[in-house]
């Protein structure tokens, strides 16, 4: 089996700029797992475990996928929780580009899923950068709250997402391991 997922890169500029972040996280972990900025990616589509024969059908067909013609430019911004504040699951950096761009995309990406009769996610599309998960039961309290609400719109970086990514996902005891298996070009 093999745990697969398609994703946006985030670039290496804002990785180092969001490596404070990830630091003041990693304090809290009585309260979360902070994700390595080394992993920051926008989620496309999250497939999960695939046999054998479904995996190697993704990756040998991924290149069919309708991708952008140019590159997303988005801005990185504030931070929140899903599914809100008070009932924390994921801390979260919001994310701001073309959102018919990002529909269009993330719409050729259900389509290309489906074929492998992934079920299309009900949920609207709301691009982020999941900088943390909390543990189960957890809430946002002290300095950590107060550090979320003084980063509620601080603007992290701007940049261009230039691909999309199927990538493999390893679950290890220190966290998962994502590899870049193939990227379609904008």
């Amino acid at each position: 089996m093999t745990r697969l997922f398609i994703g946006l890169p985030i670039d290496d500029a804002l990785r180092a700029t969001l490596r404070p972040i990830y630091e003041f996280l990693s304090g809290n972990a009585h309260l979360l797992k902070a994700v390595p900025p080394e992993n920051y990616h926008i989620t496309v589509k999250f497939l999960g475990e695939c046999d054998g024969n479904v995996a190697n059908a993704i990756e040998s067909t991924f290149f069919e996928i309708p991708v952008p013609e140019s590159e997303i430019s988005y801005t990185l911004s504030g931070m929140g929780a899903f599914p809100d504040i008070r009932k924390p699951a994921v801390i979260w950096a919001g994310l701001n580009a073309d959102s018919d761009v990002m529909a269009r995309l993330y719409k050729n990406v259900e389509r290309f899923t489906a074929n492998f009769r992934f079920k299309e996610e009900k949920r609207a599309f709301v691009p982020h950068l999941t900088l943390a998960r909390l543990k189960s039961g957890r809430r946002i309290t002290g300095d950590l709250l107060k550090y979320m609400e003084k980063n509620r719109d601080t603007v992290y970086g701007e940049s261009a997402f230039t691909g999309l990514t199927l990538y493999s996902s390893r679950l290890t005891p220190d966290g998962a391991v994502h590899t870049a298996l193939k990227t379609i070009s904008f």
